[in-house]
C-alpha cells in the first residue's frame, strides 16, 4: 500500500518522467527487434496500466495471506478484492488533489482484476498445497 500511496503521490509531470524512463529502457531493448518507434504511444501506455496490475497483484496476494485465517475460506478471494477495490477507489480519489493527476474509472477496474489475480493465485496455491497434503501425507515425528 505504500509503494502505491507513493507513485499516486507523484505530480503529473514526475509520474510523467518515471514512466518516460521505463519506456526509454524498453524501447532501446526493443527498437532492434521491432524498429525504432514502432509502438509509439502505447508502449507507455502498456507500462502504466502493467504497473498497476503488479502492484494490486501483490496487494491482493499479501491481503489474501493476511486475512486467510480470520475469514472463512471461501470468502478470502471475494473479500480480498471487495478491499483492494475499495483502496482503489481511494487511491483515486486522492489523485484528485494530486497536481497534474486525475482520478479514472478504468485504473480502478484495472487495480481490482490486479488483485483478483493475486487473490486467484493465492486460492490455487492453497489448493494445490491442501491436495499434496491428501496424496502425500505429512511425516509423523515421533520424540
Amino acid at each position: 500500500m505504500a509503494a502505491i500511496f507513493y507513485f499516486s503521490s507523484r505530480t503529473g509531470v514526475e509520474s510523467e518522467r518515471m514512466s518516460g524512463a521505463v519506456r526509454a529502457v524498453f524501447e532501446s531493448a526493443l527498437s532492434g527487434i521491432f524498429g525504432a518507434g514502432a509502438f509509439g504511444g502505447a508502449l507507455e501506455f502498456i507500462i502504466r496500466k502493467s504497473a498497476h496490475l503488479f502492484l494490486y497483484f501483490c496487494l491482493g496476494l499479501s491481503v489474501s495471506y493476511t486475512i486467510d485465517g480470520c475469514a472463512p475460506r471461501r470468502r478470502v478471494f471475494l473479500l480480498t478484492v471487495a478491499l483492494c477495490a475499495f483502496y482503489a477507489v481511494t487511491d483515486e480519489f486522492h489523485q484528485h488533489f494530486v497536481p497534474g493527476r486525475s482520478p479514472e474509472l478504468r485504473d480502478v477496474l484495472i487495480d481490482a482484476a490486479g488483485s483478483a489475480v493475486g487473490a486467484l493465485a493465492f486460492t490455487l496455491k492453497k489448493r494445490r498445497k491442501k491436495s499434496l497434503e491428501i496424496i502425500i501425507p505429512k511425516p509423523e515425528i515421533k520424540s
